[in-house]
């Protein structure tokens, strides 16, 4: 498997500056990556052939898992290292559960392709407004806030919002400023909306 050598070289340095230094290095180095690559992306559209939209798309599927991890391990270890005392919480589970549940639902209705901007890098040919299924017939972006919800879950229990009480804050932050981005279709270029209505002025 192919990672690319400039992730692995980042990831290496975060790793050793976790280990070295301090975890929370690592985990700041490693959990918002992504973010940043969708944003840039989206704004400057850069990977329109299919070799470097590959290369994109592995770059962001990377940081975003290693983002999980991340979480996970924040969300779990206190768990495990005291028995599990106090597991589950409940509402927090189902909070994670259901935000999950509907982000899958959109990527499966958006396809990976659509979902990793395949439409708007010219990967995929369809209109902006073709998702007619569910979650898209219901909630409103439902890709990000079903995100965003299941963060919030992830953020109940006590030992995360205390023991890491800057890091889903941040995963959110990012969330919505992307999500924003993409409601006002925010590139270097015309947004798309803009541009169906010149194109109904001159029928």
């Amino acid at each position: 498997m192919n990672l690319g050598w400039g992730n692995v070289a980042y990831l290496c340095s975060a790793a050793l500056a976790g280990y070295f230094v301090d975890f929370r290095i690592f985990v700041a180095m490693t959990s918002w990556v992504h973010y940043c690559k969708y944003i840039y992306q989206y704004y400057w559209r850069t990977a329109r052939d299919k070799e470097s939209y590959a290369a994109w798309k592995r770059d962001v599927l990377l940081f975003k898992t290693v983002a999980l991890c991340n979480l996970g391990y924040i969300y779990l270890k206190p768990y495990v290292l005291n028995g599990f005392s106090g597991f589950p919480d409940i509402i927090s589970l189902a909070m994670i559960a259901v935000g999950y549940y509907i982000s899958i639902a959109a990527t499966q209705a958006l396809g990976i392709d659509g979902t990793y901007f395949g439409i708007e890098l010219g990967h995929v040919k369809a209109e902006y407004t073709f998702v007619k299924d569910f979650p898209y017939n219901v909630i409103p972006h439902p890709m990000i806030l079903g995100q965003v919800f299941a963060l919030l879950g992830l953020f109940k229990p006590a030992h995360v919002h205390q023991d890491w009480p800057w890091v889903i804050p941040v995963h959110i932050a990012l969330y919505l400023t992307h999500m924003t981005q993409e409601i006002y279709d925010f590139h270097n270029g015309v947004p798309w909306y803009e541009a169906v209505k010149k194109a109904e002025k001159k029928e």
